[in-house]
């Protein structure tokens, strides 16, 4: 992928993707890619350590460039966690005269909402306020489903269809290719036999994603038959002691913490008969786009619906306070049509026709070349 734009007969649009986050997960490598398809050139980057993050671009560039914020925290951290309401304010006020000069300079901005506020945000009201500012700044904001357009609109109040870009998730087959050695062994690693019915969390440990009250719902489903088993990483700060002692008491609690490698992951859902993510709060999810993936039967909230994918074909849906309830049920469901749907919904979200949709934006966008 090219760092600029400036490379010799390269004359295609600049699209610079902040933060980067590759290193987390595929996402806006094969997004660029697709992207780049298109006929743009995509640069990944990080935000720059001072103010000046969008004219900096233009520098860097050109003055039509596409600034497309993938996550807001390195924009908008200086201001949420500033220690005073006049340092937010300043922040603030910083941050709009530096997209308001890029804008008048014929910059073009896009931000891809990944989640209505960060996760353990310690002023929401003060991020909130940044996110609107972004919002009413925006050329294009894109989505994962139309539900989330709505539901963003309703936490925003702002009016943001108008500059809706709907795309869905796209998959991950070309990430985590099924590996059948790796399967075996995972299976043996993990105790777990064709016999049992196990249930999957995956993905890293945080607070919303409802890892305590899955853990608890499953403990109340009797039987030996039952596995529920836990892959991922906590993130810093937060103890996992707890799951240990959870995994002591219950050895049908299987718990494999720490980074997941790009092989283990589709041998992981490849031994599991369910994927469970129960978080209380959620706009659209890579792992339930990992889930779709591998074609894995889904448990999910109510809140999950905002996704509009998998629908109540793939997936067993809950209400607050009933998941040991969806849990039983999801056994009594057809888990090979369930599998079936799924598997051929995401083989239907390739990265080609996300990228697709968000390109056409882009053009309509930019000035006339």
């Amino acid at each position: 992928m090219p760092d600029s734009a400036e490379a010799d007969g390269d004359h295609r649009p600049t699209v610079v993707f902040l933060p980067d986050k590759r290193l987390f997960n595929p996402y806006q490598t094969r997004l660029a890619e697709a992207l780049s398809s298109q006929g743009f050139n995509v640069v990944v980057k990080d935000h720059p350590p001072l103010l000046g993050a969008f004219c900096r671009q233009q520098r860097l560039y050109e003055n039509n460039v596409i600034v497309h914020l993938h996550w807001l925290n390195g924009l908008t951290d200086k201001a949420v966690y500033a220690q005073s309401g006049i340092r937010f304010l300043i922040w603030y006020v910083l941050v709009t005269i530096d997209l308001t000069i890029f804008r008048l300079r014929g910059g073009k901005l896009f931000w891809t909402v990944h989640n209505l506020i960060s996760h353990e945000c310690p002023n929401p009201s003060r991020e909130m306020e940044m996110r609107r500012l972004v919002a009413r700044l925006a050329d294009g904001i894109h989505f994962h489903s139309q539900s989330a357009v709505t539901r963003a609109q309703e936490e925003y109040t702002i009016r943001l269809r108008h500059k809706a870009v709907v795309a869905a998730h796209a998959g991950y087959p070309d990430d985590y290719p099924p590996d059948s050695s790796r399967t075996e062994s995972m299976a043996l690693e993990t105790g777990i036999r064709s016999d049992h019915f196990t249930f999957l969390f995956f993905g890293t440990i945080r607070s919303y994603k409802g890892l305590e009250s899955l853990v608890e719902a499953f403990s109340r489903r009797p039987g030996p038959r039952y596995r529920l088993l836990i892959a991922g990483a906590a993130i810093p700060g937060v103890s996992i002691q707890w799951l240990d002692q959870a995994s002591a008491r219950d050895p049908r609690v299987l718990v494999r913490s720490g980074y997941v490698s790009n092989l283990d992951v589709s041998a992981l859902f490849a031994i599991s008969d369910v994927l469970v993510a129960p978080y209380s709060a959620t706009l659209t999810s890579g792992v339930v786009s990992l889930g779709l993936t591998f074609g894995i039967p889904m448990v999910l909230p109510d809140a999950a619906k905002v996704y509009d994918l998998p629908g109540d074909a793939g997936a067993e849906f809950f209400a607050p306070g009933n998941l040991p309830e969806a849990l039983a049920m999801i056994e009594t469901r057809n888990l090979a049509l369930m599998r079936a749907h799924n598997t051929t919904l995401g083989q239907s979200l390739t990265w080609g026709s996300m990228a697709e949709t968000i390109a056409m934006a882009y053009r309509k966008a930019l000035p006339a070349r």
